[in-house]
């Protein structure tokens, strides 16, 4: 018991740290594009190219820091049971607007190959509702990624 209440606080002091915290986040939302990406069972090139656009984009990383976070991404998904505790590092850390960007990226995602999925869009609102978001907000950032596809 006291070496799980101590892994606890090491996981806490560490996200702490400024710079552990924004490589959190990080993860976090590639976690989550990652997860949309693979949503229909299948992987296609244009998503893959994508993908790494967006978080260039968005996070401003170098092709290496890109790879390693894409690494540790596809890690985390893979073992990953519930989006909950990705989402709720999000909506601790995340001020609303970037919620929104995070739902929006995801719907990018989506529309690389051209077709959404049904499964695609209810993960998407699924992680829309437990990052707090109305409805109109979900509707929005989908038709924003729609008109850019």
């Amino acid at each position: 018991m006291i070496k799980i209440l101590q892994k606890i606080l090491t996981i806490e002091s560490r996200q702490s740290d400024g710079e552990d915290l924004e490589h959190s986040l990080h993860v976090a939302t590639a976690v989550l594009l990652v997860e949309v990406m693979r949503a229909d069972f299948i992987v296609q090139a244009e998503e893959k190219a994508r993908l790494r656009q967006l978080l260039e984009q968005q996070f401003s990383l170098s092709a290496d820091q890109l790879d390693a976070l894409l690494d540790e991404a596809e890690t985390r998904a893979d073992r990953m049971v519930s989006i909950q505790h990705t989402t709720r590092l999000l909506n601790e850390h995340f001020h609303h607007a970037m919620k929104i960007r995070v739902v929006e990226m995801m719907w990018q995602l989506v529309y690389a190959d051209g077709d959404k999925d049904r499964y695609e869009e209810h993960l998407i609102r699924q992680v829309a509702e437990l990052l707090y978001l109305s409805h109109t907000e979900f509707i929005q950032a989908r038709l924003r990624a729609e008109e850019e596809s």
